[in-house]
């Protein structure tokens, strides 16, 4: 079980080798054949997982399950692509006990932020997202009364108003996006640092996308 993935195609997860949809040829050879387009998958892949949603999601699914009541078929398969996907990097030749290593995984990293410094913990995984996407943003480190700001800082170039505050509010730390003084994903607040700044990322992508107008220069 080398080389194998799980991608979404719309409300399904498939499962696919090599970037390819694992389909029978036609003339009965074994060749995998190419997916007709890259991000449509076809249906007679060898596992297929389609989600399914018979009703409009109402008020009160909304506040029995909070926000996972909002999520449609295509997030769902989306999620579970990605949670197979971690689950095979640990092991792929037996997913099920990697998916039980994921969830301990998870657990620990939950202690590890409520026994560790939050603070350090999530300017560790800011500088993690910036090595990822080579971005040469700093990070400014600002006390506040209910935690510490952890803004970004653009030496190169035009400033971009994006940052994680780290709250100190509650049982357990919480990591908000923010711009400027404003929340960002309407107020969600983040358990993991890694949420956090994966979702600061997103964020400063679509800042980028909407404000630059080449002065930003990320990259420096």
């Amino acid at each position: 079980m080398t080389d194998i993935r799980f991608i979404s195609d719309l409300n399904a997860i498939v499962l696919v080798h090599n970037g390819k949809s694992i389909i029978p040829p036609k003339d009965g050879s074994n060749e995998n054949q190419d997916s007709a387009q890259d991000n449509t998958v076809s249906q007679v892949a060898p596992l297929r997982l389609s989600v399914e949603r018979n009703r409009e999601t109402t008020a009160e699914d909304l506040e029995h399950w909070g926000l996972a009541g909002m999520l449609t078929p295509e997030d769902l398969a989306k999620i579970g692509a990605r949670c197979l996907n971690a689950a095979l990097s640990i092991d792929s030749e037996d997913i099920s006990t990697a998916s039980q290593a994921l969830e301990i995984l998870v657990a620990q990293q939950l202690a590890r932020v409520d026994a560790d410094d939050p603070v350090k913990l999530v300017e560790e995984a800011i500088r993690y997202v910036l090595r990822q996407e080579r971005w040469l943003f700093g990070i400014d480190l600002t006390p506040k009364e209910d935690g510490t700001r952890l803004s970004l800082t653009n030496p190169n170039g035009a400033p971009v108003p994006l940052a994680i505050h780290v709250s100190n509010r509650g049982k357990t730390p919480s990591f908000w996006v923010m711009q400027d003084n404003r929340l960002v994903q309407g107020g969600h607040a983040y358990k993991i640092p890694i949420q956090a700044a994966t979702a600061l990322k997103q964020a400063v992508a679509d800042y980028i996308t909407q404000h630059d107008i080449g002065t930003i220069r990320p990259f420096g």
